[in-house]
């Protein structure tokens, strides 16, 4: 008898799931039109000869609704030569999709809780979702989630999967592969994207073309998995996450929303623009050159000194597509942050999860120094004259 794996599947709107419509423009469709259309595309199960469309629903959706996933997937995982797997997934939408341009810190929140609310129920976990802006909610989930024991995959498409040369019904298989049959893979327990046929780490992506159907890229780190004729697992290249045990993630429930701004060099920067953006900051992420230059001003040190004794945390994050920040620029008598190798992404949602934790400021300056979930490769976070946690890790409370 076949081992039974369910993934929950969670719509939340974006080009995936919109059709044209009478004005041919793209409009959302509802949730039961997009289950309707996967479950009848051919790729995704067998038609036995002579078959309806009603026995084919029939014998595909369980009772209580359960979806099966095309079983023939199982012939790609290594383990089926001796157990069959089955994936068993039901689908879910947000009460209203939305465009992820639209997407707001809220909506990542009630994403997070969604799976929270069902961890102990489903063995992984697919988010469809809008690509603007789909790094973002990666790497916000992965800073929420914290330390999970379940794969987490955000997905979605470029052209929809009502059009004939959709790239969205792959990704979706895809997805649910790895979120299915390979669920018990350790080192797939955390908030990853999947994108044409490569698994990133979820906190690890940029989206760098807006034409292609390859979307997305991870500079600075070597994606998880490769699907390509073979599946592939990069378990020898992986950067390993680290998960702080006692360092609880936390929604962004604030009702006041922490005020974070991106300060962009730029040749002939004046010291007004610095100004007005440094003015009512909680949170600001510098995109500097290079390996985390600014312009040698006294009016830029004055500016980022003064933010320093207001409070503000400061970020320093390159504008450059790959590389690393060295602690060695930028910081003058501020305490300007180094960034590393971190995404401009990974650093808005770190610092708006930072800015929304109860930590205190020091501890708040620690974590942004330090990678917690893999974010970057920045020393891990580690606290001095605390006890070794797991896999030599050590234990930290923060204050």
């Amino acid at each position: 008898m076949a081992v039974e794996r369910k993934v929950y599947v969670l719509y939340t709107g974006g080009t995936f799931g919109m059709k044209k419509d009478d004005d041919g423009k793209l409009a959302p469709q509802t949730l039961d039109v997009i289950k309707d259309f996967i479950i009848r595309h051919t790729i995704l199960y067998e038609r036995k000869k002579g078959e309806s469309d009603e026995n084919v629903w029939n014998r595909i959706v369980t009772k209580d609704g359960l979806i099966t996933l095309y079983h023939q997937l199982a012939e790609d995982d290594p383990k089926a030569k001796s157990q069959k797997y089955k994936v068993l997934y039901r689908m879910d939408s947000l009460p209203t999709p939305i465009d992820s341009s639209n997407v707001t810190p809220k909506d990542w929140s009630d994403m997070a809780e969604r799976i929270k609310e069902r961890m102990d129920v489903y063995d992984g976990f697919v988010i469809i979702h809008g690509t603007d802006t789909m790094a973002y909610t990666s790497s916000a989930l992965s800073f929420i989630l914290g330390k999970i024991n379940k794969p987490v995959i955000v997905t979605g498409a470029q052209m929809p999967i009502f059009h004939p040369r959709t790239d969205g019904l792959d990704n979706f298989v895809g997805s649910m592969l790895m979120a299915g049959y390979f669920c018990d893979r350790e080192m797939l327990h955390q908030v990853m994207l999947y994108d044409l046929n490569k698994l990133y780490q979820g906190n690890r992506v940029v989206k760098f073309d807006c034409d292609s159907f390859s979307v997305f890229d991870s500079p600075d780190v070597f994606p998880i998995a490769s699907l390509e004729t073979t599946i592939k697992l990069y378990e020898h290249k992986m950067v390993e996450p680290i998960f702080p045990p006692s360092l609880k993630s936390k929604a962004f429930t604030r009702a006041e929303k922490p005020q974070v701004r991106i300060l962009r060099f730029f040749p002939g920067i004046t010291e007004n623009y610095v100004r007005g953006i440094l003015v009512g900051a909680d949170g600001v992420i510098l995109e500097t050159y290079g390996s985390g230059n600014v312009p040698d001003v006294a009016w830029l040190k004055e500016c980022l000194t003064e933010a320093d004794k207001r409070g503000v945390l400061m970020l320093n994050c390159t504008q450059v597509y790959r590389g690393t920040v060295l602690p060695i620029y930028a910081t003058f008598e501020a305490h300007v942050i180094p960034g590393y190798d971190i995404t401009p992404e990974a650093a808005m949602t770190k610092m708006i999860w930072v800015l929304n934790s109860d930590f205190n400021p020091e501890t708040k300056r620690k974590v942004l120094k330090h990678s917690l979930y893999g974010e970057s490769c920045a020393p891990p976070y580690c606290l001095p004259n605390a006890e070794p946690g797991p896999k030599g890790e050590r234990e930290q409370t923060p204050e």
